[in-house]
């Protein structure tokens, strides 16, 4: 059967994906092809943050983008979640109560390297849709793709891309084969390394970046709701006494779930809230920025390494969890004394306890010895401003990695050193969340529409 054409294929239905067919399906035609069986990527399937700050979630300096301009664009893309469905709530207004905790941080921070604060809090205005709710917004952005023109096809993988000798690509999938002139990828950052072996193939220059390796923390909402009720999920930055390593807390959840993210060879943890129920707990990721140099490069190597390593200290493909109290006495967590109340460890349920693919035991086994120092130390800060993170029932889950350190060199429309050739969002490495994907499908959707005319 020949292959079907189309004016541009989107790999990837998540935000960057997304927001690029809905900027081009009417003036296009344009196929959306995604391995899941529904739109929105990972954010679609998660929490549904949206940070509405240029300076979370995008590198301004790689991107091109001034602070006015990627403001107008974060705007944009408001308007269009808010068109599509999000909940008008908007997070972190508060001024005067902001503004108290800048001074409590200020009152407990000391000086660090490189004129550098130990600890430093940064405000954000923030959406959340919830899990429960943020799959209808994509859906809603989906349709309106095929309300344009667009077609999408989910569930479907693509197991291939080849060049064309007439500079178009060929996509290869087990629905059918399917050529257009323009190629825009947005694997997020489960399909990274799938993707990065497909660009290298077809001649794509690529380098390596940053990796963030860390822990999800779970404690009870009690502890971290006097900051949630003001900043909806706080962005603490730290660096680590001992290593002076940049570290930082991800993606809160207050009355969230901690669960297991599954990949294609390795387990690892996430956390969402849903919108309309809420649990007792709150968790959120402390991420450490991992970059290598000689002799080793690839980060997305090393850390599917990391992933796999702390998972067979799990006893095969499980996450390893453990309580802070076992954790700073130097022993490892163990099923008979997980809930011990002699410890104190009844006082917190964890979301997601031990059982199948869930194992207490020791972190300081299943991660390198610097990563765990700064996650330790990292808490430690944290507890100087926030005293109950650092209670002795507060739950640690490994494995946390967020794959988003393929490099792309690319023009500001995001086309890379192939003509047509795309990309955009986490995947690529040219975001981190949702509202930057989306920024980055808005600027390969315009650089493809200047292209033609």
């Amino acid at each position: 059967m020949p292959a079907k054409a189309f004016d541009v294929v989107i790999i990837g239905a998540g935000p960057a994906g997304l927001f690029a067919a809905m900027r081009l399906a009417d003036r296009m035609k344009v196929l959306v092809i995604d391995r899941r069986p529904r739109p929105g990527g990972a954010g679609g399937y998660t929490d549904g943050k949206l940070n509405l700050s240029p300076h979370i979630g995008l590198d301004l300096a790689e991107l091109g983008l001034s602070e006015e301009e990627a403001t107008r664009r974060i705007q944009e893309v408001d308007r269009i979640f808010l068109d599509h469905g999000a909940d008008p709530t908007l997070h972190g207004l508060d001024e005067a109560r902001i503004q108290w905790w800048l001074d409590r941080v200020s009152w407990v921070r000391r000086p660090a390297s490189k004129g550098r604060w130990d600890i430093q809090l940064v405000p954000v205005v923030q959406r959340h849709m919830g899990t429960d709710f943020a799959h209808r917004v994509t859906k809603a952005m989906a349709d309106t793709v095929e309300q344009r023109g667009g077609t999408l096809m989910l569930g479907t993988a693509v197991t291939e891309i080849r060049r064309e000798t007439d500079g178009g690509f060929l996509i290869e999938t087990a629905a059918g084969d399917f050529r257009a002139p323009y190629l825009v990828c947005a694997p997020g950052r489960e399909g990274a390394y799938w993707f990065r072996e497909k660009a290298r193939a077809l001649g794509v220059r690529t380098g390596h970046g940053v990796i963030d390796i860390g822990c999800r923390v779970e404690i009870a909402s009690a502890v971290y709701e006097e900051i949630t009720d003001v900043l909806y999920d706080p962005k603490f930055i730290f660096c680590t006494p001992t290593h002076q390593d940049r570290t930082r807390t991800f993606c809160t959840n207050p009355g969230g779930h901690v669960r297991i993210e599954e990949h294609r060879d390795f387990r690892l943890v996430n956390g969402d809230a849903l919108k309309a129920s809420k649990t007792l707990n709150t968790n959120f990721a402390i991420l450490n920025t991992v970059g290598m140099t000689e002799p080793l490069q690839d980060t997305t190597e090393m850390g599917q390494q990391v992933a796999r390593f702390a998972n067979f200290w799990g006893g095969g493909n499980s996450l390893v969890v453990q309580r802070w109290g076992d954790l700073m006495a130097g022993r490892r967590s163990k099923a008979q004394s997980f809930f011990s109340a002699e410890l104190g460890f009844d006082k917190l349920m964890p979301t997601l306890p031990p059982g199948p693919g869930v194992t207490p035991g020791d972190i300081s086994f299943a991660y390198p010895g610097r990563i765990v120092r700064n996650l330790q130390e990292s808490l430690e800060l944290l507890a100087r401003v926030i005293p109950g993170v650092a209670h002795p029932s507060t739950i640690i889950y490994v494995p946390e990695i967020k794959f988003y350190d393929v490099r792309y060199p690319t023009s500001r429309e995001l086309e890379t050193d192939v003509p047509g050739l795309f990309v955009a969002g986490d995947g690529a490495g040219k975001s981190r969340g949702i509202v930057g994907a989306a920024v980055n499908g808005l600027m390969a959707a315009e650089g493809i529409l200047r292209r033609v005319g």
